[in-house]
Formats: C-alpha cells, structure tokens, sequence
C-alpha cells in the first residue's frame, strides 16, 4: 500500500498519551493489588510499556504520563489535563467563570 510505520502512526492518530504502567515506578501498587486483567510479571509489564512507548514516542503529539504522582487521582487528573491539551483547549481542564452584576435601578411600588 506504500505505507510506511511512521506514516501510519502520525497520520492515524491525532494523539497519543501514555500511561506508565504502575509496574514502573509504583510497583506496590501493580503487585498489591489482585486484578485479574494483569497477567504479566512486573518485568514482562516494564518490558511492554517501554516497547509502546517506543513504538509511540516519535508522534508528535506524544504526551506520557509518568508514575511521579502523589497518588492515582493526580495522575489520572495530569492526563485529563494533557487531553485537554492534545485538543488545544487552552488554560488546561478547570476554570473558572467570573461574571459582573449590575444592580437595577429600584423603582417605586404602587
């Protein structure tokens, strides 16, 4: 078809975010946990998430959301905030409205 990896990779997707396995830098939180979906050995997980980050890396709107958060809820908020980002929403995924109200003039009661 005369495609090429890169071709495919940046004209397929618009962006790309990563999500560091927890096996890589919050490997109490990859083990301690029983789920049932992972089925790899924190080394094989390692192994993979740094093969897709390869393969995605070169995009270039390529955002990795690594495991240097406080806890699951700041990452997952920092990835919100990235999407956001990816969309060019600008000022990131909270903001805030400000509006200005004028008194009406008071008017006598008949």
């Amino acid at each position: 078809m005369g495609c090429n990896i890169v071709m495919l990779r940046d004209n397929r997707y618009d962006g790309v975010l990563h999500m560091v396995t927890a096996a890589d830098g919050a490997e109490k939180f990859y083990a301690s946990l029983n789920n049932e979906a992972r089925y790899e050995s924190v080394s094989e997980a390692v192994d993979k998430d740094k093969r897709l980050r390869e393969a995605y890396m070169g995009h270039q709107k390529f955002v990795m959301i690594a495991n240097d958060s406080p806890d699951f809820n700041s990452k997952i908020n920092n990835a919100k905030e990235k999407v956001h980002y990816m969309l060019g929403h600008k000022g990131g995924s909270s903001f805030y409205r400000k509006f200005l109200l004028k008194k009406a003039p008071v008017t006598g009661f008949t």
